[in-house]
Order: C-alpha cells, then structure tokens, then sequence
C-alpha cells in the first residue's frame, strides 16, 4: 500500500475526521538522461554563477524573484519562513456546492483521501455517504508543503476524492490568451442541426 503524503483531519462546524492523503493519479511517460554521443559519458547539468565557471554550492544559493523591471529582489530562507501560510493539518471545509457548477479548468491535481485509523472508519463513512446522497462537493482549504491550496472533496464510489484547485486569479482569461474568438455568430440552423446529430451519433458512456 502507498504511504501518505500528507496526515490530517477534514474538519466542518463540529465534524472531525482523521485522514490520509495518497495521489490518485501516477505519470507514466518514459524518462531518458543526456550522454554526449561520441564518448556515451553522462552529461550533468552544474549550479554555476553567471558569466563564470564557477560551481555554486547549494547552500549558498539563494533565491530572487523578479519585478516588472526585469531587476531581482534578493530573499532569504528566514524572510520566506516569515510569509509562509501557517502550518495546519486540517482540511477546513467552508462551503458545499454542487460539482456541476465547478468548471474543470480549476481542477489541478488528484488525491484519495483515506481514514486515518479504524477509529474513523464510521465517521469517514458517515460523511462519504452524506455527500454522496446530497451530489454535493465540499469547497475547502489545506496547507500542504508550505503552500496553501484551495480543493474540492467530493465522493467516488467507496472514497473520498479531493481534487486541488486553481484560485480564480491562475486562470487565465481566454480574451487575453488566445486573442479573438467567435461570439455572437449567427450560426445557419441546417449547420447547426448536422453538427449537432453528428456528435450524437458519435456519443458512448465514458
């Protein structure tokens, strides 16, 4: 069985429930590493200061973040400790809503969410089936990493799903993105009807 990567507690007004999170999904691409052709020697790749071929050690990098001037602002490690999102292990559910109303493109990645122990068994149960009967999805917030992330619990099957989320400002606005797009068109009702009996006609159940 996989480990955990991350232990809590999913929480709601006087609700309690001690979890395990596991990743639901895995990668299955193959990964190469580099050689150089001819002599079939690894190629490595070096933390070298800029301009020089001098090697960086790790702990004397630090990191910068770059403004709208294209000039860097030098952080340290204590300054970033001091912004970061308290540490918490509680999954804090503030609202449900309906799934349908959750545009996917908000979705990013996908976690089982597991009782902890036999003693939540019933009350992981208990909400799995609530959910599961009302079709609602719980809208909640957990610190994970250092990082705080916006997630949507929802039921599948026997378990609870937990899905993290894009904030509404990392969605791109597609008028900004793609440039112009088709609105307001008044389509020919012929063309419309054909296309709309083709997709029916090439409709499965997932």
């Amino acid at each position: 069985m996989a480990r955990p990567v991350w232990n809590g507690a999913i929480t709601f007004g006087l609700v309690n429930v001690g979890v395990g999170l596991y990743s639901a999904t895995e990668e299955k691409s193959v990964s190469f590493h580099q050689f150089e052709k001819d002599s079939g020697k690894r190629v490595r790749n070096k933390r070298v200061a800029e301009g020089t071929d001098r090697e960086v050690d790790y702990e004397d990098v630090a990191k910068g973040y770059e403004t709208d001037s294209g000039d860097h602002v030098i952080v340290s490690q204590e300054e970033l400790e001091s912004v970061a999102p308290e540490t918490s292990r509680s999954i804090t559910i503030d609202d449900f809503v309906q799934l349908a109303d959750i545009d996917p493109i908000y979705f990013e990645r996908a976690y089982y969410l597991a009782p902890k122990d036999e003693a939540n068994e019933h009350a992981y149960a208990l909400l799995r089936e609530a959910m599961k009967q009302a079709g609602l999805a719980g809208i909640a917030t957990l610190v994970m990493r250092n990082k705080q992330y916006l997630a949507a619990i929802r039921a599948r099957d026997d378990v609870l799903v937990l899905n993290t989320m894009h904030f509404a400002d990392e969605v791109r606005d597609p008028g900004e993105t793609v440039g112009s797009v088709p609105t307001g068109r008044k389509l020919p009702k012929r063309e419309l009807d054909t296309a709309i009996r083709l997709i029916s006609e090439l409709t499965v159940d997932w």
